[in-house]
C-alpha cells in the first residue's frame, strides 16, 4: 500500500522546496516518528538533526500535545477569527509573558510567511511609510509579500516584486570580501554602511526594518557583537521600526524564548511560528510592542485570514510550552549549547571540506568550502551535481536527515536530544564528511 500511496502523491500532488524538477524529484517517505527520531516506509531509522525545517522543537509524537488537539476538536475544531474562545486569551498571556517587556498583543496567524505579511501591513499602517528595508541572505517566507522581503537569489522568479522593498548588505564576516581583526570593527563597518543606505532612501519613506534575528535556512550566521544593539539605535534615530523575524529562532531555538533576548534588545516587533507548538498544528504570529497595541484600540485593524487563531494550532501552542517547562527544555539547551559549539568545531578542525562552523543554543550550521584558505563555497559534487543534494543524499544514507541551503548543512535537532545522543549525530556526521573531503581533496 505504501508503494502505491507514493506513487499516487508523486502523481497527484506537488511537493515544495525541492530545487529540482517534480519528475526528477525523490521525496523521502517518513512513515512515522517518536522523539528525535523517524522511520521510512522500509523501517529505516534516522536522527532527525533539522528538526524537519527546524520547527519540530519539542520532538516527535509528544503525548501531551497530541492530547490537547484531540480535546480542541471535540470541544471547539474552529472559530471565526473575529470570535472569541478560552485558549486564544491564555495562548496571548503565555507569549506576551516570555516576550520583551515593550511587548503588548498577538496577532495569532497560520504561519512564518503570513506573520511576515502582516508585519509589513502593520508596520505600514502604523507609520504611514511605505518602504521596507532587508538583507541579502534571508528568508523570510514564500507568499508574495515575504518572498520580497527574502533575500535569496530564488526571490528572482517573482520579479517584478512589489515596490519598495530595498535590500542591504549582510554582516555575515565568514564569506565577506573584508576580513576584520574584531568583531567590534566588523560591527561598526556593517553599521555604517546601513546608516547610509537609510540617508540615501530617506529615512522619512522607510517604514520598518526587518531582520533574522538569527538567519536560519541561510547559514545560522551569528552577528559580530554589538550588530543587533546598534541596527536598534538606528532604526531608534531614524524613526524606524524594528521587526525580529524569530519564526526559526524563537521558542528555545537559540536557548531562549526569543534569540533578541541575549542582546538585551527591544524591537518594535516580533514574527514567529514553527516551535511555538512544534508544528503539531499550523500556527505562527506576530507580537507587537504596547505603543502599536495602543494604536490599534483606537483604529481598527481590518486584516485578517480565515484560519488566523485556528483553536487546533492555538491550544497545541499552550500544551507545548507547557511541556517546554514541565521538561526543563531552556535549561537543557543552554546546558548543550557549548557541547554543540565543541562538537562542531572539532569537526572542523578534522575535516578539510569544512570552511565555517556556526552555532547558538542548539541551532547550528556546517559551511563547506573548496578550501580553509580561499572561502569558496563547495557547490559542485564530482560529477558536476549540486553538491548540498549529493551530501543530503549521503546523510540519508547513514541514518541521518537535514536540510540546508548553497553549501551549508543545518545541525538543528529537536531540542530534546540528549548529550549521547548528539554523540551519535557526530559519530555519523564524521563518516559522511569524509565524502566531501574526497571532493575537496581531489582538486587540489
Amino acid at each position: 500500500m505504501s508503494k502505491e500511496l507514493f506513487e499516487k502523491a508523486r502523481k497527484y500532488t506537488m511537493f515544495s522546496f525541492t530545487g529540482q524538477a517534480q519528475k526528477e524529484y525523490q521525496p523521502f517517505y517518513m512513515k512515522k516518528a517518536d522523539g528525535i527520531r523517524v522511520w521510512d516506509d522500509d523501517g529505516k531509522e534516522y536522527i532527525d538533526i533539522g528538526s524537519q525545517l527546524a520547527n519540530v522543537n519539542i520532538g516527535f509524537n509528544n503525548a501531551n500535545i497530541i492530547e490537547a488537539v484531540k480535546k480542541q476538536v471535540e470541544e471547539l475544531a474552529y472559530v471565526n477569527p473575529k470570535h472569541q474562545y478560552d485558549q486564544r486569551g491564555e495562548l496571548g498571556e503565555l507569549i506576551i509573558e516570555r516576550a520583551p517587556k515593550n511587548m503588548g498583543k498577538v496577532l495569532f496567524t497560520l504561519g512564518g510567511s503570513d506573520a511576515n505579511e502582516f508585519a509589513i501591513r502593520f508596520a505600514k499602517a502604523y507609520t504611514g511609510k511605505d518602504k521596507i528595508f532587508s538583507k541579502y541572505d534571508s528568508y523570510h517566507g514564500g507568499t508574495y509579500g515575504a518572498s520580497c522581503l527574502t533575500g535569496e537569489p530564488d526571490r528572482a522568479s517573482l520579479f517584478p516584486g512589489i515596490p519598495g522593498f530595498v535590500k542591504f548588505q549582510p554582516p555575515h564576516t565568514y564569506v565577506y570580501d573584508i576580513q576584520f581583526d574584531t568583531e567590534e570593527e566588523a560591527t561598526r563597518h556593517f553599521l555604517n554602511r546601513l546608516e547610509y543606505q537609510i540617508i540615501e532612501e530617506d529615512p522619512d519613506k522607510i517604514a520598518a526594518l526587518f531582520i533574522e534575528t538569527v538567519p536560519g535556512s541561510n547559514g545560522v550566521y551569528v552577528y559580530p557583537k554589538g550588530y543587533l544593539k546598534g541596527v536598534r539605535e538606528l532604526c531608534t534615530k531614524y524613526n524606524i521600526l524594528m521587526v525580529c523575524d524569530e519564526v526559526m529562532a524563537g521558542f528555545l531555538r537559540s536557548g531562549d524564548w526569543f534569540a533578541i533576548e541575549r542582546e538585551e534588545v527591544e524591537p518594535d516587533i516580533i514574527t514567529f511560528a514553527k516551535g511555538v507548538n512544534s508544528s503539531y498544528a499550523p500556527l505562527g504570529g506576530v507580537i507587537i510592542s504596547k505603543k502599536i497595541a495602543d494604536y490599534y484600540d483606537e483604529n481598527p485593524f481590518t486584516a485578517g485570514l480565515t484560519y488566523n487563531a485556528h483553536p487546533l494550532g492555538v491550544a497545541a501552542a499552550i500544551a507545548c510550552i507547557k511541556e517546554y517547562e514541565r521538561l526543563g527544555v531552556k535549561d537543557h539547551v543552554l546546558e548543550l549549547e557549548g557541547y554543540l559549539k565543541q562538537k562542531l568545531t572539532e569537526l572542523k578542525d578534522k575535516h578539510s571540506s569544512i570552511g565555517d562552523v556556526r552555532s547558538i543554543g542548539l541551532f547550528g550550521a556546517i559551511e563547506f568550502s573548496e578550501s580553509k584558505e580561499v572561502r569558496k563555497p563547495l557547490e559542485k559534487d564530482e560529477n558536476g551535481n549540486y553538491f548540498l543534494q549529493s551530501f543530503i543524499s549521503k546523510l540519508r544514507e547513514n541514518g541521518l536527515l537535514s536540510f540546508g541551503g548553497g553549501a551549508t548543512i543545518l545541525v538543528a535537532p529537536p531540542l530534546i536530544i540528549t548529550k549521547e545522543e548528539l554523540d551519535e549525530v557526530f559519530e555519523k556526521l564524521d563518516e559522511v564528511i569524509q565524502y566531501a573531503d574526497g571532493i575537496v581533496d581531489s582538486r587540489k
